[in-house]
């Protein structure tokens, strides 16, 4: 067991992660004694009642037992687990927490975030190689595979959100783009009906996958409806009545239930709103916003399921669109 003393965390917690990570690794097995309270304190210089405190946060986790004559022994296995995502957002935190509120209490997950960086993609990857039990990675692209995954043992590779691309050899849960953004529409046809023309505001900055164009598109084409794609910063004087506004970005719609605030608009009548990615704030700003989303608890609930039995899924969340007062 190895503890290197960091100021920024609390010894206690560091204990706790060293004797995991000696269990995870196989240091100590179920049913091994750990070495005393006495020993470790000894050895790290460090104060008994931190080493206790340490004993008694894995003991209430369940990880470890203690008995009389036995000391402090291994009572459960330890799994570490990888969770690499691209940004923290109030639909990925829903699938983290669902993720978390259905594993037991002897999995530690270890959270990262890219951002859509490439280095750091690759380097939190390569940095993490034999390090944990499981990995659960959101792709940098929806539809560029990332070499650096061919590092990884794929057997322990859960791909999570996007994947558009040949990935037969992993597990994965994923949500698309494509298909499903034609499908969703064209299922509230005869509310974009009610406007002279629909607007996707697509920011060129947005990381949502490009590929959804194409197929909105096509939803306007096939159902003769005037349309309009804008790729730049939105201004209030884009907003205009009776246009519907499909937007990828929660900042975009925000900009534009101000501009029908101050404009007198009405939303749901004078103009038409559709976000996508589903959010708390969108059942409660105006009359509720309408959105087209994945169910990102219930790819958190698969993924937990995956972690717990290791067997291999390939699966697809439906997407679906969510009716509110904005359309």
């Amino acid at each position: 067991m190895i503890v290197e003393f960091d100021q920024n965390k609390s010894k206690v917690r560091q204990v706790a992660d060293a004797i995991r990570t000696a269990i995870s690794n196989g240091e100590f097995k179920e049913g091994d004694i750990l070495p005393s309270i006495n020993k470790i304190s000894s050895r790290y210089s460090i104060a008994r009642d931190t080493v206790y405190k340490a004993f008694q946060d894995l003991k209430e986790k369940g990880i470890i037992e203690s008995a009389p004559t036995k000391g402090y022994f291994v009572s459960n296995t330890v799994n570490n687990i990888f969770v690499l995502l691209d940004i923290f957002s109030p639909y990925k935190e829903d699938l983290y927490k669902e993720l978390t509120a259905n594993l037991p209490l002897n999995y530690k997950l270890d959270l990262y975030f890219h951002h859509y960086n490439k280095r750091s993609f690759n380097n939190i990857i390569l940095d993490s190689l034999g390090r944990y039990d499981m990995y659960l990675i959101t792709n940098l692209q929806n539809d560029v595979y990332s070499e650096v995954l061919d590092r990884l043992d794929n057997s322990k590779v859960l791909l999570l959100d996007l994947g558009k691309f040949k990935k037969d050899k992993f597990s994965y849960v994923c949500q698309g783009f494509d298909t499903t953004l034609y499908d969703c529409l064209t299922s509230a046809l005869d509310k974009f009906k009610k406007y002279k023309e629909v607007c996707f505001v697509f920011n060129s900055k947005s990381e949502h996958p490009k590929s959804c164009i194409p197929y909105f598109e096509k939803f306007c084409n096939d159902n003769n409806l005037k349309y309009n794609i804008i790729t730049r910063d939105l201004s209030p004087f884009d907003i205009t009545p009776e246009t519907a506004y499909l937007v990828a970005r929660h900042i975009d719609m925000i900009q534009i239930v101000k501009t029908c605030r101050l404009q007198n608009y009405e939303l749901g009548k004078d103009v038409g709103l559709v976000t996508l990615n589903d959010a708390p704030m969108l059942e409660v700003i105006e009359n509720g916003i309408t959105c087209i989303s994945t169910d990102f608890k219930e790819m958190g609930k698969v993924a937990a399921e995956y972690i717990k039995t290791i067997s291999k899924v390939q699966t697809y969340i439906p997407t679906k669109l969510i009716l509110r007062g904005s359309l």
